[in-house]
Parts: C-alpha cells; sequence; structure tokens
C-alpha cells in the first residue's frame, strides 16, 4: 500500500502531500498527533504550496519588471505628499476592485514606474490577477 500511496497522490493531483507526507508521519508520531491533525498539518501544505504557485505564476503572466517592489523602493527619497498618498493606496486596495485609474506624473528617473509594478506585486500577493499593459 506504501508503494502505491505516492501514485494515488500524484493522480489526485496532491504533489504536496507526496512531497512531504512521510515528514509529516514522523512529526505526527513525535508529538502525538491525531490522524485529523496530521491531515489537516498536510493540507495547509498544500495549500500554502499551491497559493505561493499561483502567486509565482501570476506574478510572470503580469510581466512586472524584477526587483521592483515596496521593498526596493526608495520610499522616503519621495516627498512626504506623495508617500502618504503610495502607502494609502498600498494599504487601501479598493481603488483595484473599483477599476479606478492611478496616475503617475513626474519627470523621468523619479520612480514612477518603480511605484506602479510595486502596487502591482503588492496586489498579486494579495491574491489579485494584474495584467501589464
Amino acid at each position: 500500500m506504501s508503494e502505491a500511496l505516492p501514485l494515488m497522490l500524484k493522480e489526485l493531483r496532491l504533489p504536496t502531500f507526496g512531497q512531504y507526507y512521510q515528514d509529516y508521519q514522523d512529526r505526527a508520531s513525535e508529538h502525538a498527533w491525531s490522524y485529523s491533525q496530521y491531515l489537516a498539518a498536510l493540507c495547509e501544505r498544500e495549500i500554502a504550496q499551491r497559493f505561493q504557485s499561483r502567486i509565482s505564476s501570476w506574478t510572470r503572466e503580469a510581466k512586472l519588471p524584477r526587483g521592483k517592489s515596496f521593498a526596493t523602493l526608495a520610499l522616503n527619497d519621495l516627498p512626504q505628499a506623495v508617500q502618504k498618498k503610495i502607502i494609502a493606496l498600498r494599504d487601501n486596495t479598493q481603488w483595484a476592485h473599483q477599476a479606478d485609474n492611478i496616475l503617475l506624473i513626474g519627470p523621468s528617473g523619479v520612480g514612477k514606474s518603480h511605484i506602479a509594478a510595486a502596487l502591482g506585486l503588492h496586489l498579486i500577493e494579495q491574491g489579485e490577477v494584474v495584467k501589464r499593459n
């Protein structure tokens, strides 16, 4: 039966189960988990992996420039009023759900594309599909 389990998990399209079920079985034995705790831990791992794969896929499909995120944005170099507006857009994504436009104006090299890409990546990380035009 144990030889067939990886094949069954593959057939059921549960690749993370197949990868981790033995590790989690050992943990379950060590910590005296119930069957439902063991199964829940595997399910949580599968869901997390699928979400991460989805985020990676959406990020590739969005064709956003690499390395342009809020972590790499020099927010402190921007005027205070602009900082507040960017933070407000990041923290409240209702504008995206309402399909509102955001207009970024300024001379070359001030970070307009970086801000747009960072907002797009942030939306993807929140589970939203983003398409770059």
